[in-house]
């Protein structure tokens, strides 16, 4: 039977658009233009023409001229956002694209795509042809019958899902021809369809499964017994049955173009050729030739890396072109051992003593590093040839019993002194089995059997995440040491905004597509299983894989790294030596007192329940939930008539933006503001982190992310303890929390002052703000008397605030809209005062105009160290866009350097720490701040050497580099 496919195609070029915006490196033609949607419509046409029977086919388009829905409501998509000005000319080339690949294509002035589309749909069902919308548009659902049915985009250009009347019942829970009915009452967001306010899905669909249609539901309108959702639908009728009509694709639209007219034509290869070598889409111009009979049909890609081409990362101006086609492991020569006995595990050592490197990663019961167990190790040496060893788990006994050492809580911070010494207990190699168990080797032997190789300074370690595996080694008595490289780093280092996942570095780098964890696993994380529970020959191809490709594009990234020496210094001497650093922070961790933290809970609780009896006073006593923003945002502007400042797709918009603007004239908003800070760290901290503390430590261990924030800065999760707020008094005494463990130990903190500030004097070399540094004035002050013209003494509080504010935001690309705003003055205020900074501050404008230009013509900028962040967007016509990039071009070579200074440090102090033997401990880093357990008899000693590492660390010419320092019993006293 033939098939006819209809093509909702704005929908997929608004998809392609929109997936290709998101990269990081966005494809442009050789001549700069763009072309990411273009090439993601072409791989979308041609995957569909591969994969489906393909009889008729069309491509339908709306115009630009106003329909009938317009003209029946003036608002009708007057919400949409402006045409993209990048996809202007993608759109003259996808249509090009259409015609020559003999796909009719269709618009008819006056009607939408999905008019022409029902109506094709509905001359194709009379010739008993089977139908395929090619949409994601939910509108659609309403054509669907036995022989109409929609072809969904998958993830990506080459998956679809079949939506029938199955699928539309388990979405709206009705048959497709009632769909209109639901949507009519649930309106639209997206087109301006207004439906019936207060009314959505789980009222609608309800009502619409008792009573049919939308007609009938205001029939038996007396029979609703909710009297609020009678009083909507009386209130909302006229707009219901308006959006009844909106929301109806129409079927009977007038065009000269029939069912016959879609028969797919034989392309024109000749116009495809020269398109796609014009727009640079090497692999789509060869897939096409050979449809042709123009090229070879192609062998296999090998395997072997020296063959492989890899690009660097994209300036701004260089060309990109689409991926090669992807590998798997069917397409390679491999040889992967499972190692489950004794014998196999002597022969794996003996192939491997003679390595030089060697890749290692773990499968594990789980993501928490500090407690799940370990499944099996794999290891590669060489390309393709791969060990995997299944073992049980089990920890050696000596490290069995990480706990508490008594239940007696100190008086004083609800921790046992004993912790400390118990957590760090010296491993040993002791056990009483070396037999094979039922889940696998025994995990203390195999690990002692290997200890040569995971430890032996003569094998570099290399890994993806290494820092991951090695922790959970450390728990397990095993130092892997050296740490030589890390492939997700690397990655890192050569372009921080790309994806650093190992299945995305074996696509761009290998061309190559790893087997899925969620093949074993499961997708959906509520039934996902345990690695343990899997197939262990599964699991071992799986991970044997990982090894494989890690060694693979560790090798891979070495070469690349070696080919630019500053990127290659910025590895080598930062980024991967800093990974056993922040191993042993996360090991160590950090005490918390839980009672502490149970009164803080207690007092929030009392504060938020006053305010929240402030905010409904303020109303005028409407009761409502303030955490709902629907329900807030009706009471503040619908109730309490206050000015809207935004809207977004739900409704009124209340985020702190908008209501730190309310606040300056209605002191309900400032209400609002301090009960949602109130309930967000009671939320985030206060009751989280005693869920956080670890059962066998007594501590919280926090992962630091090295490749999250693009300008080097470290992220901290589970939990995030550097967005702790320090300047509430609440924020503060959350910190009070975090406390020394040890016996007479206390919390030694040690903080950059103003290091950003100092920076900026260093890089742009400018003398009045160098002289107040080596004079050691106060910089905000300083800045205040040169801005207003007075001497340093006659500088008021109001003056240094405004200076600070400026000196920051200069940092941060703050113009004069953005400044006015924060310090409440108008725009020429604010402009008049960065007109006096800038004439003040000369060299700094200088160093901004001069940022942005380097970023215009080499597409990046550098910290002092060579960290490297591209910018695509910085020669983008779109000025919104353009702006946005230069602000952060200017603002990524001062927190990247200090980024790299505070990093550099770590390396330093944990070298030293270690030389010396110390017993205390670096547990936290937080922005420009480390935290450290100073042990009894090693503070002085700790607070000199830190003071010292940490100022010498990265010298900043004749700027002097202060740190501050201080100890307490807590963190907050410390800071």
């Amino acid at each position: 039977m033939s098939r006819l496919y209809l093509i909702d195609s704005m929908s997929l070029v608004f998809r392609a658009y929109y997936a290709m915006a998101r990269s990081s490196r966005p494809l442009t033609a050789p001549n700069g233009e763009p072309t990411g949607a273009v090439f993601g419509f072409a791989s979308i046409l041609t995957s569909l023409l591969e994969k489906e029977n393909v009889d008729y086919i069309a491509c339908v388009f709306d115009t630009k001229e106003p329909t009938f829905r317009h003209k029946m409501y003036n608002q009708y998509k007057a919400n949409r956002a402006a045409f993209p000005e990048e996809l202007i000319p993608q759109l003259g080339r996808i249509k090009e694209l259409i015609d020559y690949m003999g796909i009719q294509r269709i618009e008819v002035p006056g009607f939408e795509a999905d008019d022409i589309i029902g109506t094709l749909a509905l001359e194709g069902e009379r010739k008993d042809v089977d139908v395929y919308c090619v949409t994601s548009d939910k509108d659609y659902y309403q054509l669907v019958d036995s022989k109409v049915r929609l072809l969904k985009p998958g993830a990506n250009a080459t998956e679809y899902e079949v939506h029938g009347e199955e699928q539309c019942a388990a979405k709206f829970g009705v048959k497709p021809h009632q769909v209109i009915d639901v949507l009519a009452l649930i309106g639209d967001t997206s087109d301006n369809v207004p439906g019936v306010k207060g009314v959505g899905e789980k009222t609608a669909i309800p009502l619409v499964q008792q009573y049919g249609t939308l007609e009938n539901i205001y029939e038996h309108i007396e029979e609703i017994t909710k009297e609020s959702l009678k009083k909507k639908l009386i209130e909302h009728r006229e707009m219901a049955f308006l959006s009844k009509t909106l929301v109806t694709i129409e079927r009977n639209v007038p065009t000269d173009i029939d069912f016959h007219t879609c028969k797919m034509q034989t392309p024109d290869y000749a116009k495809l050729d020269s398109l796609f070598e014009m727009l640079n889409f090497k692999t789509m111009r060869l897939k096409w030739q050979q449809k042709s009979g123009a090229a070879p049909e192609t062998q296999p890609l090998q395997p072997a890396l020296a063959t492989q081409t890899v690009a660097q990362p994209q300036t701004a101006s260089t060309p990109e072109t689409e991926a090669p086609q992807l590998q798997t492991l069917q397409d390679i020569p491999h040889e992967y051992i499972l190692v489950r006995d004794e014998q196999g595990l002597q022969a794996m050592m003996n192939d491997l003593r003679s390595a030089k490197q060697l890749a290692v990663d773990l499968e594990t019961t789980s993501l928490d590093a500090m407690q799940c167990e370990i499944v099996g190790i794999s290891v590669c040496a060489e390309q393709g040839k791969a060990y995997y060893i299944s073992v049980d788990g089990a920890l050696p006994p000596a490290l069995q019993h990480n706990t508490l050492a008594g239940e007696n809580l100190t008086a004083t911070n609800n921790v046992s002194p004993d912790a400390t010494i118990n957590m760090f207990a010296e491993p040993t190699p002791e056990y009483t089995t070396q037999e094979q168990t039922p889940q696998g080797l025994y995990t203390p032997h195999v690990l002692d059997t290997m200890r040569p190789l995971l430890e032996g300074s003569e094998y570099e370690k290399w890994g993806q995440n290494i820092k991951f595996d090695s922790l959970i080694l450390k728990r397990y008595g095993i130092d892997v040491t050296p740490i030589a490289f890390d492939s997700m780093l690397a990655s890192y280092v050569l372009n921080p905004d790309q994806s650093h996942g190992m299945d995305a570095l074996a696509q761009q780098w290998m061309g190559y597509s790893p087997i899925s964890i969620t093949t074993l696993i499961g997708a959906k994380k509520s039934t996902q299983i345990s690695m343990r529970d899997v197939d262990v020959e599964r699991v071992a191809e799986y991970a044997a894989e990982d090894a494989d490709v890690t060694y693979k594009l560790c090798a891979l990234l070495t070469e690349q790294l070696a080919a630019d020496d500053k990127l290659n210094n910025l590895a080598r001497t930062i980024e991967i030596p800093l990974v056993p650093v922040l191993r042993d922070m996360e090991f160590n961790g950090i005490a918390i007192d839980t009672g502490r933290l149970s009164g803080i809970s207690e007092h929030i609780r009392r504060e938020t329940a006053i305010v929240r009896e402030k905010i409904i006073s303020e109303t005028g006593g409407i009761e409502f939930n303030i955490d709902s923003t629907k329900q807030l945002g009706e009471v503040l502007f619908d109730r309490m008539k206050l000015p809207v400042i935004k809207k977004n797709k739900t409704g009124y918009s209340t985020d702190v933006q908008v209501l730190t603007e309310l606040s300056e004239s209605f002191p309900i908003a400032n209400m609002i503001l301090e009960y949602r800070q109130m309930q967000k760290l009671q939320s985030t901290y206060v009751e989280a982190l005693p869920r956080m503390v670890n059962p066998n430590t007594k501590r919280v261990h926090t992962t630091y992310n090295q490749t999250v924030a693009s300008t080097g800065r470290l992220a901290s999760t589970d939990p995030n303890l550097q967005n702790i707020p320090i300047r509430s008094e609440l924020g503060r005494s959350i910190r009070t929390a975090f406390v020394a463990q040890a016996p007479n130990a206390v919390i030694l903190s040690a903080d950059y002052s103003q290091i950003e500030l100092r920076i900026m004097a260093h890089v742009c070399g400018d003398e009045t703000l160098i002289n107040a540094f080596k004079n050691g004035h106060d910089i905000h002050k300083a800045t205040a008397a040169n801005l207003f013209g007075v001497p340093l003494d006659e500088v008021t509080s109001d003056m240094r605030r405004i200076a600070k504010t400026v000196n920051f935001g200069i940092m941060y690309g703050q113009g004069a809209f953005g400044l006015a705003r924060q310090l409440g003055i108008d725009n020429n205020q604010a402009k008049e005062i960065i007109t006096n900074y800038f004439a003040r501050y000369s060299r700094i404008k200088q160093y901004i105009e001069q940022t942005i230009h380097q970023a215009e013509i080499h597409g990046y900028v550098e910290t002092i160290c060579g960290r490297r962040r591209y910018f695509p967007d910085i020669t983008s016509k779109n000025r919104n866009i353009k702006s946005a990039a230069e602000r952060t071009a200017v603002n990524t070579p001062i927190q990247g350097s200090a980024a790299d200074m505070i990093k550099l440090a770590m390396i330093n102090i944990h070298a030293s720490m270690k030389r010396l033997g110390m017993k205390s401990l670096m547990m936290l880093q937080v922005h420009d701040e480390l935290v450290f357990e100073a042990m009894p008899g090693e503070i002085n000693e700790l607070t000199a050497l830190v003071k010292e590492t940490m100022e010498a660390a990265l010298p900043l010419g004749s700027v002097p580099v202060l740190v501050e320092t201080g100890t307490g019993n807590n963190w907050d006293e410390a800071h």
